[in-house]
């Protein structure tokens, strides 16, 4: 519900703080006091059209901002935690700054949104029925939410049901057509898929194959060059030349004078062990040098065989991968792609199979919501003309009429409230109903009958009195007084029966300083109430008979 309403530099409020509380509050004051601006800030607040005009004169920018207890509201809440607005101990602060300069903000709890973000806040939070406004419930987008909202639960289960059925039959469609309409196109990237699997796997390629051949044909392209060193190496450790002994003759002989050294020094022996361990490992490389050069082969053809391997290799890498690796991982995807696509007649029949079982199953459960809605429709329409007939609008005749539509996720109709509001004439649509008197009437009848259903926990009637007294007066009293019961009521009213019932009562004022007009609001009680209620009996006069009769009527209540 709605805690408070504060408004700044809004027409001709300077500033004003409204608290507000649980039951029925009534605003009242001449005509022309600034019950309307009131009503306007409340709207703007709400995510109302906000106009350069509403800023009060002399002033650059106005402001108006409401605090609300969110309580349950779990629609409200899902919108909240999906755009990451948490409220903040079950509290909700919506803030609208209007400026000249036409930089206008909206926020929510603080936090900057867009105006059509904080617009749906707002429409969880209050209802506002003034004479003009496009309500609530004449939206023909909400009818059927509480068409079923009143039938129950038993209804609503099977809307649930309904709407699953559908989205997993909507799901399987869309599957079935993308298959049914690919068929052609799948068949011929099977065959692509086929041919690049048999191109990659007759290449009979191998993990690490091309490092190795480019490596064999550095040795290949240079086996002259690599056998010239080889024997060069070969013939400076072992073979020697005429001018230049080997490295083991060389080594032999330091061998045999260190053999001769050791007959007069004994402490040479290791010195003498390790030219002998040098020597051995030179003839063993030397050895090793030899069979090197040996098995060097001078192959003119494995060096074209080579760059024609490397050159396929090249050819696979710039088609399917930057490397050996890559083009084998292609293939495994390729396979795998294959193998789906080859399934998809099967898939396809499959899928048909269970788009009909989807369908049987949407048909059944799409017949038993229609059942339940007729069923509610006429218990809603017997309902409503009970409570019209409570309202002195007797002879209206109201329906909540099903028209077929086309399949969708709530079932296979539409819902529109229509009403006659004269005996012979055919129902029209709530919104084409003309009287201001009897639409506010209409509205407070489904408002009463909605009240345990609709979620929306504040209602506003603006001049719900309009046009009736009497009798119908009393009855509009009655039902506010019974609504608000069940939700927050405000209402602007110049009605003392209605005054007289209120919880709360305010008195919207205008008074002038300094030659500067400004509106101000004053909480009643007491004596001070009995003296607004006498002036709205009787104008000025507040003889003590319109004293007394203000009096009587807050004693019935």
């Amino acid at each position: 519900m709605i805690l408070s309403l504060e408004i700044t530099n809004f027409g001709l409020i300077e500033g004003l703080k409204l608290p507000l509380k649980p039951g029925l509050t009534v605003l009242t004051g001449e005509t022309g006091a600034g019950k309307s601006i009131i009503i306007d800030a409340l709207q703007v607040a709400l995510g109302g059209r906000a106009y350069g005009e509403y800023i009060q004169s002399g002033k650059e920018k106005a402001l108006v901002q409401a605090v609300f207890e969110i309580g349950n509201l779990p629609d409200l809440r899902e919108v909240l935690e999906s755009t990451g607005l948490e409220p903040e101990d079950d509290y909700l602060i919506l803030t609208r700054q209007l400026s000249r300069s036409g930089r206008n903000f909206c926020r929510v709890n603080g936090q900057v949104t867009t105006l059509q973000l904080y617009k749906q806040v707002g429409n969880f939070l209050l209802d506002l029925h003034g004479q003009h406004e496009q309500q609530s419930l004449l939206n023909t987008g909400k009818h059927m939410e509480l068409l079923d909202r009143f039938s129950g639960e038993k209804l609503l289960d099977t809307k649930a049901e309904v709407k699953k059925i559908f989205r997993g039959w909507q799901s399987a469609k869309q599957r079935l057509d993308e298959i049914r309409a690919n068929r052609r196109e799948r068949v011929r990237k099977a065959d692509m898929l086929r041919f690049q699997v048999e191109e990659i796997d007759s290449a009979l390629l191998k993990e690490n194959e091309e490092e190795d051949l480019i490596a064999e044909k550095n040795c290949v392209a240079n086996a002259e060059t690599i056998a010239q060193l080889a024997q060069s190496g070969y013939v400076a450790l072992y073979a020697g030349e005429s001018y230049a002994p080997s490295a083991v003759d060389q080594l032999g002989k330091a061998v045999v004078s260190l053999d001769k050294l050791k007959e007069f020094d004994a402490g040479i022996e290791p010195l003498l062990e390790a030219v002998s361990s040098a020597l051995y490992q030179v003839e063993e490389a030397a050895r090793d040098l030899a069979s090197y050069r040996d098995n060097v082969e001078f192959q003119p053809g494995r060096l074209d065989q080579i760059e024609n391997r490397l050159s396929e290799i090249s050819r696979l890498k710039l088609k399917y991968g930057e490397s050996v690796a890559k083009i084998l991982s292609y293939k495994d995807c390729a396979v795998a792609e294959l193998e789906e696509l080859d399934n998809s007649e099967e898939m396809e029949s499959d899928l048909n199979q269970e788009c009909l079982k989807f369908g049987q199953s949407y048909e059944k459960y799409a017949n038993q919501l229609t059942e339940l809605r007729v069923n509610a429709a006429n218990k809603l329409k017997s309902a409503v003309e009970k409570e019209l007939h409570d309202l002195e609008m007797k002879g209206v005749l109201l329906e909540a009429r099903l028209m077929p539509s086309e399949q969708g996720p709530h079932g296979v109709e539409e819902v529109e409230f229509v009403i006659s509001t004269n005996p012979g004439e055919p129902p029209k649509p709530l919104a084409k109903v003309a009287s201001g008197g009897e639409l506010s009437r209409i509205m407070l009848a489904f408002k009463n009958i909605f009240a345990s259903v609709d979620q929306i926990p504040s209602l506003v009637f603006d001049e719900v009195d309009t046009g009736i007294g009497g009798k119908t007066l009393q009855a509009v009293a009655r039902k506010l007084e019974d609504l608000s019961h069940y939700r927050q009521t405000m209402v602007v009213t110049h009605a003392p029966t209605i005054a007289a019932l209120a919880d709360t009562h305010f008195h919207v004022h205008k008074h002038s300083e300094a030659d500067q007009t400004s509106i101000g609001i004053t909480l009643l009680r007491g004596q001070d109430r009995v003296k607004e209620l006498a002036r709205m009996l009787g104008g000025k006069e507040m003889s003590q008979t319109v004293l007394q009769h203000a009096r009587q009527l807050l004693e019935q209540k």
